[in-house]
């Protein structure tokens, strides 16, 4: 075990002490933006505990996440429920040893089921896909149904995917374009994307298609069992277009590449606009926040060298100026 995982663990053995929980077991599960420890009390009873990466959000932030969730929750949206500490506070605050770094840390009641992705990799069928997609295309719009009449109390803090949050000068996952896996060209290329992407953005309007959003919809962050989705982790849940969670569900490096695309794209958007009529010009804007989305994970990837993440750099540079090529962005 790394003194990484060491640390966390220790912090995850802390922070458990924060619940009306009798802790049995406490296992290791998942890492990505945050890392999630499987909890069973000793009715085995299961729950997954929530460390929050350092810096990312404070705690307004965070707080104002579970009211989203909460919100969602009352719409009759399967969603992640939070359990409050036993001083009923939103999370706890759990402070590293030898450190002066303290972390945030949140527990909700552990939801079955495989990630999508998983499921998806062991049977990669035309099948699986069409039903997996179209049944997403349904939640998102769902979601969006409920969210566009969202009132967001006083207290409610969270970011914006919008023109400055995506393009700006501080994008909120950093300066995609100034990498430094990338050549002098590369990144005079994503400057030149970037600035276009922004006026285009700018442009856009903030009407009944731009609310409270997921903002993260990979297929990791999809949960399967029997023959329903759930979607969880909503650590980057923010103001933004609607089609960027169709968008962020689609793109996958070897879904973009694969014959099977096409029926997961006509999938998704058959599940959309049967639950949300009149969406045509969010469907316009998808291939648009697919490259959004590749020059995102750009930086995201390289600021968690720490995960390995720098690896898949070169391939979704390749795919972002492809991308950017073929919507005019960037001249050939």
């Amino acid at each position: 075990m790394s003194s990484n995982q060491e640390t966390l663990l220790q912090v995850a053995q802390d922070a458990i002490k924060f619940w009306d929980i009798e802790c049995k077991n406490l296992s290791f599960y998942f890492q990505s933006e945050n890392t999630v420890y499987q909890v069973e009390d000793s009715n085995q009873n299961l729950f997954a505990l929530r460390i929050h990466r350092p810096g990312y959000h404070d705690l307004d932030s965070l707080k104002s996440e579970h009211l989203w969730t909460s919100f969602l929750k009352d719409n009759g949206v399967h969603v992640p429920e939070a359990l409050n500490t036993i001083e009923n506070e939103a999370y706890a605050e759990v402070k590293i040893k030898d450190s002066k770094e303290i972390l945030h840390v949140g527990l909700v009641k552990w939801i079955p089921g495989v990630r999508l992705k998983d499921k998806i990799k062991k049977d990669y069928s035309e099948e699986l896909i069409s039903k997996s997609y179209k049944q997403l295309g349904e939640i998102i719009a769902q979601m969006h149904n409920f969210s566009v009449n969202f009132k967001k109390p006083t207290s409610f803090s969270r970011h914006s995917w919008d023109e400055e949050g995506l393009m700006g000068e501080k994008p909120f996952w950093g300066r995609f374009w100034e990498i430094e896996k990338a050549t002098s060209k590369q990144r005079n290329d994503l400057l030149k994307v970037r600035n276009n992407i922004y006026q285009s953005l700018k442009d856009l309007p903030k009407d009944n298609e731009f609310s409270m959003i997921h903002a993260d919809l990979h297929l990791d962050n999809i949960l399967s069992f029997d023959d329903s989705l759930t979607v969880i982790d909503f650590d980057d849940s923010g103001f933004g277009w609607h089609a960027c969670d169709l968008a962020h569900a689609l793109w996958d490096p070897e879904l973009l590449s694969s014959p099977l695309y096409k029926t997961a794209y006509e999938s998704i958007v058959a599940g959309y606009i049967e639950t949300r009529e009149d969406s045509d010009s969010v469907i316009e804007k998808i291939e648009l926040f697919l490259l959004i989305r590749s020059l995102m994970i750009l930086r995201w990837a390289e600021d968690r060298k720490e995960l390995g993440y720098d690896s898949m750099i070169p391939g979704v540079l390749e795919l972002a100026i492809n991308q950017a090529k073929r919507l005019g962005i960037l001249t050939k």
